[in-house]
């Protein structure tokens, strides 16, 4: 039986405190795939490693200390998710399978380690993680810890965890457990055993433990032994952390793990290639003992089906003189592109160099061996603020470009360490080619699903279908409309608008939207958040805001509180007499803004075509705040086409009632990553040619019994979409709307979308006098859903409507956003109006209209999705997107 650890004072070396990897780049040697010998090993030189540095495109953003813990008994590390041969993401009877390694927290901080063991986790929805405990007999593993590895569910249904298996402890104990030294008997070694899976309402268990295996060790020529690291080895040996993957292209199957250099550490040299180029090694001196910093990524293949049997291979990159530990290495596949990712710390760097704790990542072209280069010319991919330099650890890369971790040891505000041992805030990254950046921070211990790793093939099929957008009308119809109902999940509790706190008290303000990243995030630019209004000053009447509507911003650091900064403009550049809603895009260090540009700059009488307009500034923060500054000539980038989409002058052909063309809303498919611009509209052509079509209606039983009266006609609301073709600004192609509302509804405002759960949910604004004659429906939020993105939408809850206000209180909130973590933000419009409707508001004193008038935030709204259901789950104090 093995005994756990008995602990006084434990004090770990700050290498030993590792529980991740390390990595860096630059390859030394010219070769290129196909040619590229079968032993060849690039090399992470030191030369490469001294243009590490941080930037804004991959510093992460600082980790607020006040973080919940997944699992209060427990500390928890190095995380991996349970994915399917291919790479893709195991889902389970609708379950994510997570491990990490866990301790209990009975344990001190540094004594973690020598009491790691691995335990699992699942979710229904990737954010919210349910602890399930150790899932095998701890007597019968290898080691007497067990470290990081991986975990592949095959086509049988049989779960392969791979892991490490530390100290020479065998399988069913045979050893005593001795505290005293045991780092010169941390021997490493691959091990694997096997489970089925049961997944029920209950929750998930692991039953049917197989055989644990010992399925590699070191050879002593690659991979340093533990014999070798006792003759003048440094720090700690390594062999461990195996990561299993399928090369898309090849079919084959292949370990990853982390490695030090075969052998005698005494006999360890330094060759040229590991300094650097001729013109470095002129100049550079090589400090004594930085031979013994000899980390390596080493590579087996799996040569049989049940991934027990393995041939060691030469490594895939060696850092001698360089680093000492590349933790955690794992591969991402994206067609011939090749990413070999890790991750290190600062102290294992060689003496005479340093790099942040961070993600460190080499790109080949071609195939898993080859001379890989190191991203963004440095290696560096994700780095820890300078201001929070230890706050997360042992980040893994996802098929789907994000990077989960843990929290580590991050700073307060006093410059204090809290211990974290919890999920740390995913990130979102951005490959391109031999670039990479990051764009978006999502939830703590968020895992999304993503696919498989992608073939060369897979990618050109890919890119072919990708290279034009179908696009197929839904009809919102008068049927699915008639079925719109109140009730206790869609309807918002009352809000005493006179209760509520002002944003500004200079400015009214009303539809609002956060900068979001490239990727559809909300953005987080050096700690800050940046939320945008449409504002007008607060001693104009409600009813004129619109009318002189421009667009100010606020700053906050925990996208709660929030601070007002001013107009997002400069006096004059803008288009249009006034600016109605858009939405905002942070590229890097550039920001894209969108907008509608209503009516024409300089006019006398206000006017009301509307256009989407757009400009590129540049976004810098300190510690007093942000601005944008450098801004491009505004233009217009789309107007009505008169095709799909109604003109002004088709609107003046007796239409009157209203006319849109406007709320522009950035958006990223996160399946074909391709670029759009989702906006409202109307069905094109003049009142008089409009004809009513069976598919406006409803289903033929439906059509039988419907009178539809002859103004419903003047009902034509639709959503557009715009493609961004290759992401180039300059190349917008107007595509046939998503959904059409024609003898329906007449304004389906602020369109856009959500994407979860692999579905597309498309929600819009709409207004109670914005329904076609005979039917009916609250001023609300309305939804739609479909497996695509250009057809199919079926509308949510059976009728599209999603949230309401109370009846008691029709009017109290409007302009709902729905954000990526299902935050809904809204704006406080007219609360306690009795039995008035809000069109005689403007006849009502002045004293009474900003006595009712809200022009802040109100409660933001929770909401929780289930498939084609939704349902209010609660309300959180104005202004909180986290």
């Amino acid at each position: 039986m093995k005994k756990a650890a008995k602990f006084g004072k434990l004090v770990l070396t700050a290498a030993i405190l590792a529980s991740s990897l390390t990595a860096t780049s630059v390859s030394a040697k010219a070769a290129q795939n196909p040619s590229v010998p079968n032993d060849y090993t690039a090399v992470w030189s030191r030369q490469a490693a001294e243009q590490v540095k941080l930037t804004s495109e991959n510093t992460a953003p600082k980790i607020d200390t006040n973080f919940k813990l997944a699992a209060p008994d427990v500390w928890i590390w190095d995380t991996w998710p349970l994915q399917n041969r291919d790479g893709s993401l195991a889902v389970v009877n609708g379950y994510r399978i997570a491990f990490a390694l866990v301790a209990p927290r009975t344990f001190g901080w540094n004594d973690r380690h020598t009491e790691a063991r691995i335990g699992m986790f699942y979710s229904k929805d990737g954010v919210d993680w349910t602890y399930a405990g150790i899932p095998y007999d701890y007597d019968k593993a290898y080691g007497h810890m067990q470290w990081a590895g991986s975990a592949m569910l095959d086509k049988k249904g049989k779960i392969h965890l791979f892991y490490t298996a530390t100290t020479d402890m065998n399988a069913g104990g045979g050893k005593e457990w001795d505290q005293n030294g045991w780092v010169q008997r941390a021997e490493q070694r691959l091990a694997k055993t096997t489970f089925d899976i049961k997944a029920d309402d209950s929750g998930v268990k692991l039953i049917n433990e197989g055989q644990h295996q010992i399925i590699a060790e070191p050879d002593g020529k690659y991979y340093e032994t533990i014999e070798q690291f006792h003759d003048g080895g440094h720090n700690i040996t390594a062999f461990r952390d195996p990561f299993f993957f399928q090369d898309p292209n090849t079919g084959k199957e292949y370990i990853i793990f982390e490695g030090q250099v075969g052998g005698k550490s005494s006999e360890q040299k330094l060759k040229p290639e590991n300094i650097g180029d001729e013109e470095y090694r002129s100049t550079h001196t090589v400090p004594d003992r930085a031979e013994l910093y000899d980390g390596n990524i080493g590579i087996a293949e799996v040569t049989d089906k049940d991934a027990s049997k393995l041939k060691l291979l030469p490594p895939l990159l060696e850092s001698i003189g360089t680093n000492h530990q590349v933790e955690r290495p794992h591969m991402y596949i994206k067609g011939n592109d090749y990413y070999l990712m890790t991750i290190s710390h600062t102290f294992t760097y060689a003496p005479g160099l340093t790099g942040p704790d961070g993600v460190y990542g080499f790109h080949n072209e071609g195939g898993i061996r080859g001379d890989y280069k190191p991203l963004n010319g440095s290696g560096l991919v994700v780095a820890n603020p300078k201001e929070s330099p230890y706050q997360a650890y042992s980040w893994m890369v996802l098929p789907d470009e994000t990077a989960i971790s843990f929290i580590n040891e991050p700073l307060d505000e006093n410059g204090n360490v809290k211990h974290g041992g919890t999920f740390a805030p995913t990130l979102q990254l951005s490959f391109e080619g031999d670039k990479t950046k990051i764009v978006g921070e999502l939830q703590h211990g968020e895992i999304r699903d993503f696919g498989p790793y992608l073939s060369a093939k897979d990618v050109t099929k890919m890119e072919k279908k990708n290279s034009q957008t179908e696009i197929t009308t839904t009809n919102w119809t008068r049927e699915q409309a008639s079925m719109i109902e109140q009730n206790e999940d869609n309807t918002l509790p009352y809000t005493d608008i006179k209760k509520l706190e002002k944003m500004t008290p200079d400015y009214h303000i009303w539809d609002t939207w956060p900068l979001m990243d490239r990727d559809g995030n909300i953005a987080t630019y050096k700690g800050y958040k940046v939320l945008f209004a449409l504002s007008a000053p607060s001693d104009v009447l409600p009813g004129k805001v619109h009318d002189i509507a421009t667009i100010r911003y606020f700053i906050s650091k925990d996208g709660k509180e929030w601070k007002f900064v001013g107009d997002l403009f400069p006096e004059g550049t803008k288009l249009g007499s006034r600016q109605w809603a858009g939405s905002a895009m942070l590229d890097g260090d550039k920001i894209h803004a969108f907008y509608t540009a209503t009516g024409h700059e300089g006019e006398k009488n206000l006017t009301y075509e509307q256009r989407l307009a757009m400009s590129i500034g540049e976004i810098e923060a300190d510690k007093n705040g942000v601005k944008f500054t450098n801004w491009t000539p505004h233009r217009i980038i789309m107007e009505p086409d008169g095709e799909y989409y109604q003109t002004l002058e088709q609107a003046k052909q007796g239409e009157g009632g209203g006319y849109a063309f406007r709320d522009p809303m950035w958006f990223k498919d996160p399946k074909t990553k391709k670029e759009y611009l989702i906006f409202e509209g109307q069905s094109a052509g003049a009142v008089a040619d409009r004809e009513l079509k069976p598919e406006y209606i409803g289903s033929e039983e439906f059509q039988k019994n419907h009178t539809v009266p002859a103004g419903a006609a003047y009902a034509n609301a639709n959503i557009g979409i715009i493609e961004v073709v290759k992401g180039d600004f300059n190349n917008l192609k107007l595509l046939p709307p998503l959904l059409e509302a024609n003898y329906v509804n007449e304004e389906l405002e602020r369109p856009h979308i959500v994407v979860k759960n692999g579905k597309y949910y498309l929600f819009t604004d709409s207004h109670i006098n914005k329904y076609a004659e005979g039917l009916k429906g609250p001023e609300g939020l309305y939804g739609f859903v479909s497996d695509k993105l250009g057809e199919g939408y079926e509308p949510l809850n059976g009728s599209g409507l999603v949230i309401a206000n109370p009846k008691n209180n029709p009017y109290q909130a409007y302009s709902w956003l729905v954000l990526p973590n299902l935050n809904v933000v809204g704006f406080a419009h007219f609360g306690d109006l009795g039995e008035m409707a809000i069109g005689d508001v403007g006849n009502q004193s002045p004293e009474y209209q900003f006595e009712h008038w809200g022009g802040t935030l109100p409660p933001t709204v929770k909401i929780a999705l289930n498939g084609d259901t939704t349902k209010i789950a609660g309300e959180l104090p104005p202004g909180w997107i986290n």
